[in-house]
């Protein structure tokens, strides 16, 4: 018998305020950059963003996710032995978003619940995360990871990348163990680092020794993004989901569908004609909810699993990249 770990339950969150691309392209007119901004937005895919009213933290975004997820899953928060929260703009650095999220939700059997910020790859790396201590551990059968961005108050008025195409919102996914006869569910994970581009983002852009400074100004405590170029995304995805699928005797003409980070449909097509894919192998949000961090992937899959399910058999790749940066993609086997 093996033990697998399948996706039971998913569910999202998206506020109401919707943003539209002539509200930002107005706005950067002050500027003087709005035909850059327009070129930009047609680039990465862009329509309409989700923003909050400013009276909703990633905390109470994911919770919402949480509870579609329980209900998606048929399933009650006492169900629950573990919960990860993966998010990069966390409410509270103590005590715990995770733990937050349990109460909450009154998870009362969550007996280990902790956060994990690693970026936009974030929910990605805490559904590997998790699929190993259910793998490992008999103490924990099912896990809740719960992934949220709340970026709208932290990006700067003249940054034209996370002003203009971020959204905010949250994912939550119910991993659950089995055992069964033949091998699927989460199969396995590849991961890729490369830190030379340590230095193009920063939140907060001042750090958190300086943040207390009476001289700061709130410029200098939001998000900071240097232009960088990064034209590799596509052939460094390519190159790790390969590497991914031959480990597990796969071959991207073996996947299905594709479901990848939100920032840029462009690289996402080019990604997938590297892969011999076709964009309607993977599905695109980030138009309707702009761009969702560590939750794009997990956005993303519910929108399809609303649209139609996936046949036993078929094979997923789950793939994102985090500031800095690193990648991971995760192999899924319905």
């Amino acid at each position: 018998m093996r033990k697998n770990v399948h996706m039971v339950g998913v569910g999202t969150y998206h506020p109401t305020k919707e943003v539209s691309n002539e509200f930002i392209i107005n706005h950067f007119k002050e500027y003087g950059n709005e035909d850059h901004v327009e070129n930009l937005l047609n680039k990465l895919g862009r329509k309409t963003r989700k923003q909050t009213l400013g009276n909703e933290n990633s905390i109470d975004m994911g919770v919402k996710a949480a509870e579609k997820a329980l209900t998606d899953a048929g399933l009650n928060p006492e169900d629950i032995d573990m919960i990860i929260s993966a998010t990069d703009t966390p409410e509270y650095l103590m005590p715990t978003c995770a733990l937050i999220i349990r109460n909450k939700l009154k998870a009362k059997n969550a007996s280990s619940v902790f956060d994990m910020n690693n970026n936009c790859v974030g929910m990605v790396n805490a559904m590997d995360v998790a699929s190993r201590y259910l793998k490992t551990d008999e103490k924990y059968k099912r896990v809740l990871v719960v992934g949220s961005v709340l970026v709208s108050p932290f990006g700067r008025e003249d940054d034209m990348v996370t002003y203009s195409i971020v959204g905010d919102g949250a994912a939550a996914v119910i991993l659950e163990v089995r055992e069964e006869e033949e091998i699927r569910g989460i199969l396995g994970s590849r991961m890729y680092t490369d830190d030379d581009y340590n230095n193009t983002i920063r939140f907060p852009a001042c750090g958190l020794l300086n943040i207390s400074k009476d001289n700061l100004t709130s410029y200098h405590r939001k998000m900071e993004w240097t232009p960088f170029d990064f034209s590799f995304l596509a052939d460094k995805w390519s190159e790790l989901i390969i590497k991914l699928l031959e480990e597990y005797n796969y071959q991207p003409r073996d996947v299905s569908h594709y479901f990848m980070s939100q920032f840029s449909k462009e690289d996402i097509r080019i990604t997938l004609e590297k892969l011999g894919a076709e964009m309607g192998q993977a599905t695109f949000v980030a138009d309707k909810y702009g761009y969702n961090g560590s939750a794009s992937p997990i956005i993303a899959l519910n929108d399809r699993l609303k649209k139609e399910a996936f046949k036993k058999d078929e094979i997923i790749i789950f793939c994102s990249v985090a500031a800095g940066y690193t990648m991971e993609a995760l192999l899924y086997k319905w």
